[in-house]
């Protein structure tokens, strides 16, 4: 019953995180692509704390969860599509704490300082970039919690 129930809670979360980041990657992002400097820094900016603190959360319950149905998965090939998955979360975890989180502080600073310095638009292209890996990451996540479910009670 409780790998059942932390089944349920993994897949539920690395969904959340696969949904949310292919609707940023296909929708946020070619919007914020399109926006002039200032107008770009101050959206960015305002879309930030719609998603934190949830994603990270959903995150950290994700990796708990995963980490656990990696141990108590009922067959070896379960615990190891399970491990799969959690390594794709573990992806979605660094990319943005490495990269998009640093970068969002910077945008924030720029915002704040009203004065956006000449290299934005790389640091833009970089962000659009690390959000297209954690994205895939958290696809694969969701994909591989699924197969795990499936080789664990099927």
């Amino acid at each position: 019953m409780l790998t059942a129930s932390l089944a349920v809670v993994f897949v539920l979360c690395t969904g959340v995180l696969a949904g949310v980041l292919v609707a940023v990657d296909r929708a946020v992002v070619p919007m914020l692509l399109r926006l002039p400097r200032q107008t770009w820094s101050e959206v960015h900016r305002l879309l930030d704390p719609g998603f934190d603190p949830l994603m990270p959360t959903v995150n950290k319950v994700a990796l708990a969860t995963g980490l656990g149905l990696a141990f108590l998965a009922p067959s070896p090939a379960a615990r190891a599509a399970f491990a799969t998955a959690l390594a794709g979360v573990v992806g979605v975890a660094l990319v943005s704490e490495l990269a998009n989180v640093r970068m969002n502080r910077r945008i924030d600073a720029w915002a704040e300082a009203g004065e956006i310095p000449d290299g934005w638009a790389t640091l833009r292209a970089r962000w659009a970039r690390a959000n297209r890996w954690r994205t895939a990451s958290a696809v694969l996540a969701f994909g591989v919690a699924l197969y795990a479910c499936w080789l664990a009670w099927a």
